[in-house]
């Protein structure tokens, strides 16, 4: 059974970041909202399977028409800059320009 939620205090600035997001992974924004909830109130402990952690990449490839031989070519770009040291890292790991 499908439920409507409705959530208050979201500014305008807010919501156009959120669709911006969605927007860049091809989903609308109940899906992207909905899969916001599940990981937020996913069990204490649960790990993340690989595919759900990159279920975002997928999804923005596959609505894009993204070839698996652009998406490889596009992970052996960011890795071999990395390992040259191209990019800085903020503490959580994540390349910042």
């Amino acid at each position: 059974m499908e439920r409507t939620i409705e959530v208050v205090g979201i500014s305008d600035e807010l919501l156009d970041r959120l669709d911006q997001q969605a927007d860049r992974i091809g989903v609308d924004r109940s899906s992207y909202v909905r899969r916001l909830i599940e990981r937020a109130v996913a069990p204490p402990g649960s790990w993340s399977t690989l595919a759900e952690l990159v279920a975002p990449l997928h999804d923005y490839t596959e609505s894009h028409g993204i070839s698996k031989k652009e998406i490889e070519q596009l992970f052996s770009e960011q890795i071999a800059e990395r390992r040259r040291g191209g990019g800085k890292s903020d503490q959580g790991g994540r390349t910042t320009s």
